[in-house]
């Protein structure tokens, strides 16, 4: 009686406020079977403003996702049921809300009591009805957009259903069962912990599965997530840090509860984890029972020398019992399965309970040493490090190389880890590398470096202090933290030097149309290499003008599907976008002073243009690989008109060519020219204009044909480990 008196209340007050006709949560997120069964689970209202009310589930405090672009530096989350509902979740009833609005003066603010509600509170909101990865959201339209308007007294009671409602054992959403929950309240029952996610800025995620092997995400939207490292960006947080320690594959859930978002996959054609739940109460996670839990893993060095031991330390503890025995596999023999790994007693250090200590004696230089830890309890529950999906026959290891000679940028990408995580990462490192991009003025804006004569897994972007003194070319010794930043792994430095030496990098070729070299996260291990997209059997044509958020995309032909293409970004300077503010081609001239004022004329990319290839960094963020080009001169052979980039030299062993001995003939020159030189590295020509028109490898001789060029004067560079060498030429047809 007391629900029906309420919803009644409300109805009357709805006829009346603000003048307009109230909406329910359940009618917003009604979409009929028939729809959902061609896979479209869009909401009728979506793109409208309107005024609805809800019993608030989650607790103003309990959201903690930071924002840059919010006043305060968090954006809050809530999610309220229908009022129809009472306090008892139910299909269709639940929705989340984003309690940000736009103020007069163009910030992001946040309603001061927002993260005031608590469970129970009814709330009033005029919202837009949006929605974010496939999952239904509320977002504030003003200042007075949220209001507490009432109480309920009826306890906030979870829906307990089933995970196959959710997704499949391949996590693909199920539409049609499981879109009646997105946004509820829900409790699923006897589930496994399957894998466990860490990812960039302290954040744990995991994988659950049902006896059926139907899996979901459980995501970390809210304190109850968060792990100690994190420090909280709600004001109205009970805790400075979070408290959360992640479980162990093979932990047995009796049951776990949280909120219901939409990550969309399968039919609908993104590529997300399909529904997910976000627990927000420690006591959301009843756990049955728990293998031994690995933590608090060292090793000292992190890449050692071949007279160095290497020092493994780590606590093992356990759940619910004790621990029986631990091991280390480890081998050295890159022919060795991990299936025949030697298995090595781990023993207890000396005075400890719970700490694990073993040494691997020193390897030779250039070995690859290969280890896993093993423990098992009393119970016979397992565990592994670094970790053993239920679903694998054999554990993910850890890895490191032996390096006489220093670390590589190799060493820091360089992976076996199944999400692409840098096997040094959260450690400190000191590394060298030649510059490939810098911050001075008509380059890219962001320091990038690489293994001189690295291939696959030799380039990193270096983040920091200190990196506004490099030039292109330079070799550089920089120290920093190792660092995965959603998904691209990067060296946050503290320290940066020049070693007094020039490198050349050269750039690594790859086809954009071809769809398989990049499926699957090919593209892997060129992250921050200088890249060359270019078409070995003819030019590269804009095939997407606008992908959104600034991306376009080139291919063999101007009708190539997104699939069959690789992506450019240029114009975009943001917390989110990290690209060139020295190149024109972009998807709309608004960039001119959106995300970074552009220091050139905006071009409008169209399906007109063509190019021989387009050189960059390669960057990945969003779950897309992308070229990052630095300036204009990236664009080689195109078709429109571009200005012209001067980008300074390093003043590092600039040397005329009369000082060396050095020969090149005839001059002028008409159709071919001959180049000698005691180095090798990379010979350049340069128009008057200062663009690049010619470059190719240089070993000690080269016969550069300069048949097509114009006549005029021409710039011959040559670049190498001896330094810069310049010259004039002239072309006479």
């Amino acid at each position: 009686m007391k629900k029906h008196l309420l919803t009644l209340l409300l109805a009357v007050f709805a006829s009346t406020a603000f003048g307009q006709s109230y909406v329910s949560i359940s009618a917003i997120n009604d979409v009929s079977p028939s729809d959902l069964a061609t896979c479209n689970d869009t909401s009728a209202y979506l793109g409208q403003t309107i005024i609805t009310r809800g019993v608030v589930v989650t607790p103003g405090w309990a959201s903690e996702v930071a924002s840059g672009s919010v006043t305060g530096g968090q954006r809050p989350f809530i999610f309220i049921q229908d009022t129809a509902a009472g306090g008892q979740s139910s299909p269709w009833a639940g929705i989340e809300v984003m309690g940000v609005y736009s103020a007069s003066n163009g910030s992001l603010q946040v309603p001061s009591t927002f993260n005031q509600v608590l469970p129970g509170d009814i709330v009033e909101i005029k919202g837009l009805v949006g929605e974010y990865n496939g999952s239904n959201q509320l977002s504030l339209v003003d200042a007075n957009s949220f209001s507490i308007v009432s109480t309920t007294t009826d306890p906030v009671v979870s829906d307990t259903i089933s995970l196959g409602d959710l997704n499949d054992n391949q996590q693909v959403n199920q539409l049609t069962t499981g879109e009646q929950y997105e946004g509820s309240f829900v409790t699923l029952e006897n589930l496994t912990v399957t894998s466990v996610i860490q990812f960039s800025g302290n954040r744990v995620s995991f994988n659950v599965a049902d006896a059926n092997g139907n899996v979901i995400n459980v995501s970390d939207r809210f304190l109850a997530q968060k792990l100690s490292s994190h420090s909280t960006v709600n004001p109205n947080s009970p805790q400075t840090q979070g408290s959360f320690v992640p479980p162990v594959p093979g932990t047995f859930l009796n049951s776990l509860s949280g909120v219901v978002r939409h990550d969309a996959n399968g039919c609908t054609g993104d590529n997300g984890r399909g529904y997910e739940i976000n627990p927000f109460d420690s006591l959301h996670y009843n756990v049955g029972y728990a293998p031994p839990y690995i933590a608090n893993f060292e090793r000292d060095p992190s890449v050692p020398t071949s007279n160095q031991d290497v020092e493994i330390v780590c606590n093992i503890t356990d759940y619910d019992g004790t621990v029986d025995s631990v091991c280390i596999a480890w081998t050295a023999d890159n022919a060795l399965s991990i299936a025949n790994m030697p298995k090595y007693a781990f023993p207890l250090s000396a005075g400890t309970t719970d700490e694990y200590e073993y040494e691997i004696p020193a390897q030779t230089d250039g070995s690859t040493v290969r280890y896993y830890i093993y423990a098992v309890d009393n119970d016979g529950n397992e565990s592994w490090y670094p970790t053993k999906p239920t679903t694998q026959a054999l554990p993910n290891i850890e890895f490191y190389t032996v390096r006489d000679n220093g670390m590589l940028v190799y060493d820091i990408q360089y992976t076996m880890d199944p999400f692409g995580d840098s096997p040094l990462e959260t450690q400190e490192v000191t590394v060298k590398g030649v510059v490939t991009a810098s911050t001075k003025i008509g380059d890219l804006g962001y320091l990038y470096i690489q293994d001189e004569t690295g291939s696959a897994w030799s380039g990193i972007w270096c983040v920091g202090i200190g990196l506004n003194q490099f030039y292109r070319n330079e070799e550089v010794e920089v120290t920093g933290v190792v660092e995965e930043y959603y998904g691209m792994t990067r060296l946050n430095v503290t320290s940066a030097n020049k070693t007094g030496n020039l490198g050349t990098v050269s750039a690594t070729v790859l086809d954009p149309s071809d769809s398989a070299s990049y499926a699957n996260f090919g593209w892997e291990p060129y992250e921050s290499m200088f890249i060359r997209y270019e078409q070995p059997n003819g030019k590269l044509h804009i095939s997407q003008t606008n992908l959104g958020f600034g991306d376009y995309a080139v291919s063999s032909s101007n009708t190539a599907a997104v699939s069959h293409s690789g992506r450019v970004l240029a114009g975009r300077q943001s917390t989110t976008a990290y690209s060139s503010l020295d190149v024109q081609l972009v998807t709309d001239t608004s960039y001119s002073s959106l995300d970074g004022e552009m220091n050139v004329t905006p071009v409008v990319v169209s399906d007109t243009m063509t190019f021989d290839a387009i050189e960059g960094i390669l960057y990945f963020g969003f779950s897309n690989y992308r070229l990052i080009p630095r300036n204009n001169n990236d664009f080689i052979g195109a078709n429109v008109t571009l200005d012209s980039i001067t980008v300074a030299n390093s003043p590092i062993s600039v040397v005329e060519l009369a000082q060396m001995n050095v020969a090149y003939y005839p001059n002028p020159v008409n159709d071919q020219l001959t180049v000698q030189a005691p180095m090798d590295g990379m010979l350049v020509i340069y128009n008057s204009a200062g663009k690049r028109v010619l470059g190719e490898r240089f070993s000690q001789e080269s016969n550069v044909d300069v048949s097509a060029l114009p006549n005029g004067l021409y710039l011959l560079s040559l670049e190498g480990s001896k330094g810069q060498f310049l010259t004039r030429i002239s072309v006479q047809h």
